[in-house]
């Protein structure tokens, strides 16, 4: 028990510096033996172009005639006349042929039965509303307008066909009444769209008259109305189309109202 408990033997400090001063010494001995090693040489590498002398005089007189001997460049910077001409001043072009193909034709099949029924659908199936806004007329222009006198006022009502329409006779001419009214109506106009078998599919109100109930009347006689039939010959492969716009201008013929509705309109 008692050898087991003894304290660890402590070096003293002449121990110490013996042995920093052999560790050092032997660092010291190994950087010199180290250090004076001769590496060896590295391999020449073999020189493998020749080189003649020319000490005949038949060669130094051929030598002599050469255009080039005296140029000292020859050497210094690629020529086409020195040795590097040959080499790669003048190389020999690069033949390309490219390989030509063309992919055959290959069609789409197409159905010749379903062609426009996606447009006969939208038509059906969709109002076809007109653009007010290109229909108004221009302003006046500030400019000298010469006074003409008006057209004579009409004595019945009438019906003007305009655009594709008017190609297009009706079949029976609509009886158009006459209007009372404290003023003179203006025109009812009214775009409508007819297919091929002359019925109208859809009626829009353009222009207003004045009077509700002569707005009204024409659209009645609008949608009414029956266009000529168009031939086989000019129909497409739905039968009802193609579908004709116009526009169904309505000049009413305009009544003074009587005396009791006179009295009753004054205050």
């Amino acid at each position: 028990m008692n050898a087991a408990l003894r304290e660890p033997v402590r070096w003293s400090a002449r121990r110490w510096i013996y042995t920093v001063v052999g560790v050092f010494a032997l660092q010291v001995g190994l950087l010199l033996y180290l250090g004076q090693m001769e590496e060896p040489l590295p391999v020449r590498p073999t020189f493998r172009t020749a080189v003649y002398l020319a000490a005949d005089p038949w060669s130094n007189e051929q030598l002599s005639r050469l255009p080039t001997a005296n140029d000292p460049t020859l050497l210094a910077l690629p020529a086409e006349t020195g040795f590097s001409g040959p080499a790669w001043l003048r190389p020999k072009p690069v033949e390309f042929r490219p390989d030509r193909w063309s992919e055959p034709q290959r069609w789409l099949a197409v159905d010749e039965q379903a062609l426009g029924d996606k447009f006969a659908h939208f038509v059906g199936t969709n109002s076809i509303t007109p653009p007010l806004t290109a229909s108004k007329p221009l302003p006046p222009l500030l400019r000298y307008e010469p006074n003409f006198p008006n057209d004579p006022v009409p004595k019945s009502s009438r019906l003007r066909i305009e655009g594709a329409l008017a190609s297009r006779p009706l079949l029976t001419l609509p009886e158009l009444p006459s209007w009372r009214h404290s003023e003179l109506l203006n025109n009812t106009t009214v775009r409508a769209a007819v297919d091929a078998d002359g019925f109208t599919h859809s009626t829009v109100l353009l222009s207003e008259s004045g009077s509700r109930e002569a707005d009204l009347h024409a659209l009645k006689l609008a949608n009414q109305a029956r266009f000529q039939p168009l031939p086989r010959a000019a129909r497409d492969r739905t039968g009802s189309g193609p579908l004709v716009l116009g526009k169904l201008v309505f000049q009413w013929h305009t009544l003074p109202l009587m005396a009791t509705n006179l009295t009753n309109a004054l205050p």
